[in-house]
């Protein structure tokens, strides 16, 4: 019984630590400090914003140009310059995961975390200096697009994309 009850001591008092760590490596709001960015605003505040239609074209003019440069990167072996276009690429993802999400279409959200998961698994390979995984990665990332953009894009390269009247 003595053993069972240090353990639990020593289970609680590790949590506490833990806890208390976490607590103190976030210390920029519990010191009164603020994170700014380029958009004004503490960087809180910018997660909550609303993106609106015009955020996520800004988006996908991130997206469109860093998709074909990761692809010829990977294709000349150009692999940390290819994992840093990965990671462009899969924080402009988790920007247009949470467009959609605070549009409530599912869909589109889950192509977008799928497309954001296979820039990170890209940018891990990249780094990793394994040319095939991460060919391989992007290759699935850019499927996610195609599945998305069959949905709610339209246009053409001539005219612009945008998003099909009455999607959202």
């Amino acid at each position: 019984m003595r053993l069972f009850s240090a353990v639990a001591v020593l289970a609680l008092v590790g949590t506490a630590a833990c806890a208390n760590k976490s607590t103190t490596a976030s210390t920029p709001a519990t010191t009164g400090a603020t994170t700014q960015n380029s958009g004004g605003g503490t960087a809180g505040q910018q997660a909550a914003a609303r993106l609106t239609p015009a955020d996520l074209q800004a988006r996908m003019r991130i997206i469109g140009p860093a998709s074909g440069t990761l692809r010829m990167k990977l294709m000349a072996n150009q692999l940390a310059d290819a994992a840093k276009d990965a990671q462009t690429l899969a924080t402009a993802f988790a920007d247009v995961e949470r467009f959609w999400a605070q549009n409530n279409k599912m869909d589109a959200v889950m192509w977008a975390q799928q497309a954001r998961m296979g820039a990170q698994e890209a940018a891990g390979a990249a780094t990793a200096g394994d040319a095939m995984k991460a060919t391989a990665a992007a290759g699935n990332m850019q499927a996610q697009c195609k599945q998305c953009h069959a949905v709610y894009r339209e246009g053409d390269a001539q005219t612009g994309f945008r998003i099909k009247q009455g999607a959202l």
